[in-house]
């Protein structure tokens, strides 16, 4: 299990839903956090790691020591959305890029914990913006599509190298976020 990067197909994949954890979904939540920790991330969608499954793994701390804010979401959903905020978003799948994304600013959510316990629950800030983030990769929709138009051509030339890494089958050399 590794970090799928733009363009690989398997991000536009609509991730299937789990329902329940089986064992070797419950064996993929530690190798999935090891990659979101090693990217330096705070959330990983299942697809984001070739996984098309509903799963993501979150920890808005993004401390590796800090086991008790690790979290995972299994089948996620929203079900309600309240305000609006654009800020600046990256992804791990798309190293080095950062856009202004529209998001809403307060959300209730729907989701399973590991052990197949449903919990609905209100988040707001970070938390609101994750859980858009990594929703959005389990119905095969990336940051790209969001951005409006000086945000896409900004990111023109790491978007085209992206896809010429992926078509000579390198990785993506790791690159700080360019400053606004």
């Amino acid at each position: 299990m590794k970090l799928v990067y733009y363009p690989d197909p398997r991000l536009r994949e609509t991730a299937k839903k789990v329902g329940k954890a089986d064992a070797a979904l419950r064996e993929a939540v530690p190798l999935m956090f090891e990659i979101m920790y090693k990217a330096r991330g705070i959330g990983l969608a299942g697809p984001q790691v070739g996984l098309g499954k509903r799963i993501v793994v979150a920890n808005l701390e993004a401390d590796p020591e800090l086991k008790e804010a690790e979290q995972v979401f299994i089948d996620p959903e929203i079900v309600d959305r309240a305000g609006e905020i654009r800020e600046d978003e990256g992804c791990l799948s798309l190293p080095g890029m950062a856009a202004q994304i529209k998001r809403s600013e307060k959300l209730t959510v729907r989701y399973k914990d590991l052990e197949g316990v449903e919990i609905t629950r209100e988040v707001e800030g970070l938390e609101a913006k994750l859980f858009q983030h990594e929703i959005d990769h389990l119905d095969g929709i990336l940051i790209v599509d969001k951005m409006g138009p000086a945000d896409k051509k900004q990111w023109a030339a790491l978007l085209k190298e992206l896809e010429e890494d992926f078509g000579a089958g390198k990785t993506p050399v790791r690159r700080a976020r360019s400053p606004r």
